[in-house]
């Protein structure tokens, strides 16, 4: 197991093949770590503040409270992975797949989302204000007692997404591709949230009393 040092890519390369599957609380800040498979990998707690990640796979790996403020990364897959209180802070991340992913109390404070699949992915309790989910696909996502003031959702499917206890202050829901059967309850503040106006409808039906 390796522990509190900064490796290239190269240096990754070569620890991975040799059987090393263990980079806790490495440092890879600025660095630029393309096309790795990284799948299973443990990198709890490390930093890649600034790094740039194009086409990586991190399935199933452990990226519990990692520091990805300001990442850049495109088309990179999260698959199943383990990301409780990772912080991800104006990082962007288009096009990405967290689906099934464990994301539970992220901070991901105006981060870019669009067009990423968050398919099943838990990312209940976490602060996701001013997150970008345009094109993103939210289908049975668990977002219950996140804060999600002022995102955006332009674009996005939400299929059986919950969002009970969700904080939707200035959410901006309106030209949304999808909106079926999600979960909201009386504890989901959405005073001035933007919707469509047919959308509106729907969501008092499901916050009413009668609904089952």
């Amino acid at each position: 197991m390796l522990k509190s040092l900064q490796l290239t890519q190269n240096d990754i390369i070569k620890k991975v093949s040799q059987g090393i599957r263990s980079f806790q609380h490495m440092f890879f800040v600025k660095g630029r770590y393309c096309k790795l498979n990284l799948d299973g990998i443990n990198f709890l707690g490390s930093n890649f503040r600034e790094a740039f990640l194009d086409y990586c796979s991190f399935v199933k790996a452990d990226l519990e409270m990692v520091h990805c403020n300001g990442v850049d990364a495109r088309n990179v897959n999260f698959l199943k992975a383990k990301m409780d209180g990772a912080r991800m802070w104006m990082a962007s991340l288009i096009g990405c797949n967290f689906q099934e992913a464990m994301m539970r109390y992220v901070w991901a404070i105006e981060a870019n989302f669009r067009g990423s699949s968050f398919s099943k992915a838990d990312l209940s309790g976490s602060n996701l204000a001013g997150v970008d989910f345009s094109d993103a696909d939210l289908t049975g996502t668990n977002l219950s007692n996140t804060d999600l003031t002022s995102a955006r959702f332009t674009g996005a499917r939400l299929c059986g997404t919950i969002l009970n206890g969700a904080q939707l202050f200035g959410a901006d829901f309106r030209g949304i591709a999808e909106l079926s059967d999600i979960k909201i309850d009386g504890r989901t503040a959405y005073l001035k949230s933007r919707w469509d106006h047919d959308m509106e409808d729907y969501l008092a039906a499901q916050l009413s009393p009668n609904h089952a």
